[in-house]
C-alpha cells in the first residue's frame, strides 16, 4: 500500500514566511535549517519536512495504532540525497530508523509526499521483495520545445508531437515528472541520461482526481543495473502534475 500526501504553504502561514512553527522540528533538522538562508529553499524543506513528518504519523496511527509527535519523527537524508525517517521513542533513546521508502518533492508553493514499506516479508527473509518509491509533483506550464529535445527519448518526441496542442503542456510536464519520479526510485538525480528512460501514457484527456497507471520503460543497462519491474500512476490536479513510480523486486503495491 502506498500513503501519500499533498500540502500547501496555505495549510501553513508559518512556513510562508521562511519560520518553522514551534514544536515540531527535531534538533538535527533545526541545525540544518540554519545553513539554508535562502528564503525559498527554507520554505521548501520546511513545507517538505512538515508534509513528511504529518504523513509519516499518519502512517504510524494507522498501521501501529501509536502516532509520535512531530519532533520524534526525523527526516534525514542518505548519502545519494533521498530521504529516510527515523524516530525517537521516548527521551534519552536512539532513534529507531522505520523500513520505509520515502519520496519528497516540491514544486510552486505545495509539497508532495508519499511513503510504502521497503519489503513485502520479514528483513531478513529470503522471499522478501524490495520496494523502491519515488514521487514527484510539477506545475502545468509551457516548455521549450529545445527542452523537449535534450531531455525526451525519441519515442516520447513523437507522443508530444502528436498530442493536440491544447493538451501538449499537459503532456511534457506529465512525461518529465514520470522521469523525475523514476530517477527518484533509481536513487541517482539527474546523474542520468533522461533519454534513457520512457514513460508512456495512455492517450485520450489527461485524468483529473483520480490516479491513473502509465508504463515506465529504461534501456538495457539500466535494467541490468537496477534489475526489477516498475509500477508507475500519475493524476492531474489543480494546475500540477502528480506522478509515482515504484521499482519492485519480487513485490507488489497498490495505491
Amino acid at each position: 500500500m502506498i500513503h501519500w500526501l499533498l500540502q500547501s504553504l496555505d495549510d501553513c502561514p508559518e512556513i510562508a514566511r521562511g519560520a518553522a512553527p514551534a514544536g515540531w522540528l527535531c534538533e538535527q533538522e533545526v541545525q540544518r535549517l540554519s545553513t539554508l538562508k535562502m528564503e525559498k529553499r527554507r520554505r521548501d524543506w520546511l513545507l517538505g519536512r512538515w508534509t513528511a513528518k504529518q504523513l509519516v504519523q499518519g502512517y504510524l496511527a494507522e498501521t501501529a495504532g501509536a502516532a509520535p509527535l512531530l519532533e520524534a519523527i526525523q527526516i534525514a537524508n542518505c548519502e545519494d540525497g533521498s530521504p529516510y525517517c527515523l524516530v525517537t521513542a521516548g527521551e534519552g533513546q536512539p532513534a529507531q530508523r522505520l523500513p520505509l521508502s520515502l519520496s519528497i518533492s516540491h514544486s510552486h508553493g505545495h509539497a508532495f509526499c508519499a511513503l510504502c514499506r521497503e519489503t513485502n516479508g520479514e528483513p531478513d527473509g529470503e522471499q522478501a521483495g524490495r520496494w523502491s518509491l519515488g514521487c514527484d509533483i510539477e506545475y502545468i506550464e509551457p516548455r521549450e520545445q529545445s527542452f523537449v529535445n535534450d531531455f525526451f527519448a525519441a519515442e516520447e518526441i513523437r507522443s508530444v508531437m502528436a498530442t493536440p496542442v491544447a493538451q501538449r503542456d499537459s503532456q511534457v510536464t506529465a512525461i518529465w515528472s514520470a522521469k523525475e519520479s523514476v530517477l527518484k526510485s533509481l536513487r541517482t538525480g539527474l546523474r542520468i541520461d533522461t533519454r534513457r528512460i520512457v514513460c508512456r501514457f495512455a492517450p485520450g484527456d489527461p485524468p483529473a482526481q483520480a490516479w491513473s497507471p502509465l508504463a515506465v520503460g529504461i534501456d538495457t543497462e539500466l535494467a541490468t543495473q537496477f534489475p526489477g519491474g516498475w509500477s508507475a500512476w500519475w493524476q492531474v490536479q489543480n494546475g500540477f502534475v502528480l506522478t509515482m513510480t515504484l521499482r519492485e523486486e519480487g513485490a507488489q503495491a497498490e495505491i
